[in-house]
């Protein structure tokens, strides 16, 4: 037990976020093969974690689970995440319904379980009542009502339990030129979980900008994707980073990003099946500052109905 309390002490002062109270974001492989500078890409259902706006856009229903296997190497460490998700599209004039579950921690020491029910909507029919051109912009709006719950055992076999309400909101602007910025407010009520004494989640409001090509000028990358995230947390300021291009007719994805302390890649291939399309994602997040760790490896399937 000292071993692991010791190992937690060294990931809280060295890795950005990691563990600090639903303060992670290890779930959707995609955006995490792009060191989760996801804000404003926001596509398919990793869309929902990073910014439900996104899911506004998608046009056929999709489910997706992801696993992961958290800091290999450090003896004694067990932690890992789990995700699975669903988006229900319904016509632009209705919007975009989501559901998921999300699990983060180590089920014989600490868990942090995430039960989320979301709603988007693309803004373009009010912008045209304003008379607002939505050939240069479009809006998409998004929000997440959450229930959090997290579970520590202790050493003597006593278990403590705590649970609270909480919600997001999410904006995203998709300009001409394949330009998007996006905002993205996460546990605005600052929901508290402590046992004994106070210990509210802080708010985190992300900021992010990215920039689409269908092949980029000069360096002919095809279907390339740049983004960038400011994430804010209280006086915290985590800066992100991340690309992807798809190769092979739009089948093979190719990922990279990172922050300060952590680089991350990523793969994805998109195969055909029953009119449908099952993308399987692979991200690997290596950290800068834990040398005993041999990273994380994070798996996911995902399928998009006809």
């Amino acid at each position: 037990m000292k071993k692991i309390i010791a190992l937690l002490s060294i990931l809280v002062l060295f890795s950005n976020n990691a563990f600090a109270l639903f303060e992670t974001s290890y779930w959707g492989v995609r955006a995490l093969g792009m060191g989760g500078a996801f804000t404003a890409v926001a596509e398919g259902s990793d869309a929902a974690i990073y910014n439900m706006a996104g899911t506004a856009e998608m046009e056929k229903p999709e489910v997706t689970f992801n696993s992961a296997k958290l800091f290999t190497g450090l003896d004694g460490f067990d932690w890992g995440t789990d995700y699975i998700a669903g988006v229900f599209p319904f016509d632009k004039k209705i919007g975009a319904i989501s559901a998921g579950w999300a699990f983060y921690g180590n089920t014989g020491l600490r868990r942090e379980d995430t039960v989320y029910v979301g709603y988007a909507r693309e803004m373009d029919d009010v912008l045209k009542n304003l008379n607002i051109d939505t050939d240069i912009v479009s809006v998409l709006l998004g929000a997440t009502l959450k229930c959090l719950l997290t579970e520590t055992k202790m050493d003597d076999g006593r278990t403590f339990t705590s649970s609270a309400l909480t919600f997001d909101l999410g904006a995203l602007f998709r300009f001409k030129y394949g330009i998007s910025l996006a905002y993205s407010g996460r546990y605005l009520s600052k929901p508290d979980l402590g046992y004994w004494d106070k210990d509210p989640v802080k708010q985190t409001n992300v900021l992010g900008i990215s920039y689409y090509s269908k092949e980029l000028a000069f360096l002919k990358i095809p279907e390339f994707t740049a983004a960038f995230d400011v994430e804010m947390r209280g006086s915290e300021r985590l800066y992100i980073v991340g690309a992807e291009s798809k190769i092979l007719d739009g089948k093979l994805a190719l990922r990279m990003g990172g922050w300060e302390s952590q680089v991350n890649f990523g793969l994805g291939y998109v195969f055909e099946i029953a009119g449908g399309k099952l993308f399987v994602d692979y991200a690997f997040g290596l950290p800068l500052e834990i040398a005993e760790s041999s990273g994380s490896h994070f798996l996911s399937l995902t399928f998009r109905f006809p």
